[in-house]
């Protein structure tokens, strides 16, 4: 899929493009554009309906190396720490609604309101869910000279705030269509969590995500899925942050190869490989099927999804106009296969000037590993993870006492 890029002199714009095609990006750069040519004073807000959106926002925006000062907040997060950053006057503020809301409501000092918004994902944002809290902060904004609406989906009606602004549309939806094969997946009698497993025995590893509708179906799946070998991460808006943040990290370094979730995962992760969706619970919509889907067949890679449905489950209407291979789930369940690394929680971060060089240089010294055998390193304020191959542990576990990186103290252990 070739990146989105577009030139764009209105100020109030949709932009519409598939997932993986690079439109964060896009928005982002057009956004370089628009602070070029505003008053030093004016402020952004970028709207994003999940923390881990916001983070991979704020993330991309990062790595454009512009020097205008920028916060993140999200519920979860330090509000203090917020708080003291918006006292430095920042320009860009990525947030999720109901944390930007409680900012305004507390009238955090250094916050004066806003004169360009951004919403990314904008059909999710603007579900009735989030609408009140949006409306609610455009009132807070001070004469809104620019608005930009960014989307995979397409929604029939703007919200009130906007309906009367003419927005210019720039729609890459049509432009190429991702390389998606579909297979359905019949459920012998009405066992679908034995198709399911039993499919998944046959499938050759690779990062997986099964979706469902409801948090407790995710629970009930993936208990499931230990009980006959075949560990995972669970990953729903019911868990706490860090459980959320701990499961990405093992499903992105490969400790983990399936991911159990609800569409909170639909949108806004940063995993650009995933290898199959499964969709054990179907959306309501279309929307939801599309973003679902989304995440595999990235980057010009070919995609392959499955559609998991018991004899008596037609699959839903809005899958008629697409090319479904049908497909046997075995009536007896295969082995699993390890994913060979294993995820090292390690007790320093960014707050003690530790980066990842620093602990691929620690492991590579003083635990003697091979470069093949550390994974993907992730730093965060005052913690990090590293992914470590499976074999190599078992021989250096009992040398993680007293170390130090960079002279600080560490304590290593293995992440829950």
């Amino acid at each position: 899929m070739q990146s989105v890029y577009f030139q764009d002199k209105s100020p109030f714009s949709i932009l519409l493009a598939n997932t993986g095609s690079g439109k964060t990006l896009a928005f982002l750069v057009k956004l370089i554009e628009i602070l070029e040519q505003s008053a030093p004073t004016d402020k952004v807000l970028i709207l994003c309906p999940t923390r881990e959106l916001a983070h991979q926002v704020a993330k991309n925006w990062s790595s454009l190396k512009t020097e205008r000062k920028t916060v993140l907040c999200y519920g979860g997060h330090s509000f203090k720490n917020e708080a003291q950053q918006f006292d430095q006057r920042p320009q860009v503020i990525v947030a999720t609604p109901g944390r930007m809301l409680d900012h305004f409501r507390r009238e955090t000092k250094g916050l004066d309101g806003f004169n360009h918004l951004i919403i990314d994902e904008y059909d999710k944002t603007l579900e009735m869910g989030f609408l009140r809290e949006i409306n609610e902060i455009y009132s807070y904004g001070n004469n809104v000279k620019s608005i930009q609406l960014i989307s995979a989906t397409v929604i029939d009606t703007l919200p009130d705030i906007v309906k009367n602004i003419a927005f210019t549309t720039h729609d890459f939806l049509a432009a190429e269509k991702p390389n998606i094969t579909y297979h359905g997946v019949k459920a012998e009698g009405h066992d679908k969590l034995f198709a399911l497993v039993s499919f998944l025995a046959t499938l050759k590893p690779g990062p997986t995500l099964i979706f469902c509708t409801h948090r407790d179906a995710t629970e009930r799946i993936s208990k499931h899925l230990i009980e006959y070998g075949k560990s995972n991460v669970l990953f729903h808006g019911g868990m706490e942050q860090p459980e959320r943040e701990r499961a990405l990290v093992k499903f992105k370094n490969g400790t983990e190869n399936i991911l159990v979730c609800t569409d909170l995962a639909a949108r806004g992760l940063d995993i650009p490989d995933i290898s199959y969706v499964i969709h054990y619970q179907f959306p309501h919509t279309f929307q939801d099927f599309t973003h679902r889907n989304g995440r595999t067949a990235r980057m010009q890679k070919d995609g392959k999804v499955f559609l998991i449905h018991s004899q008596e489950e037609p699959l839903p209407s809005y899958t008629e106009s697409l090319e479904i291979k049908a497909v046997k789930a075995p009536e007896i369940i295969g082995h699993f296969q390890e994913t060979g690394w294993t995820t090292l929680y390690l007790s320093v971060g960014r707050k003690d000037k530790i980066r990842k060089m620093d602990i691929a240089g620690f492991f590579l010294k003083e635990m003697e590993c091979n470069a093949d055998e550390i994974g993907i390193i992730e730093v965060f304020d005052g913690y990090s993870y590293v992914a470590i191959k499976s074999k190599k542990l078992q021989k250096i576990k009992d040398q993680f006492h007293k170390r130090k990186i960079k002279k600080i103290s560490v304590r290593i252990s293995l992440c829950r």
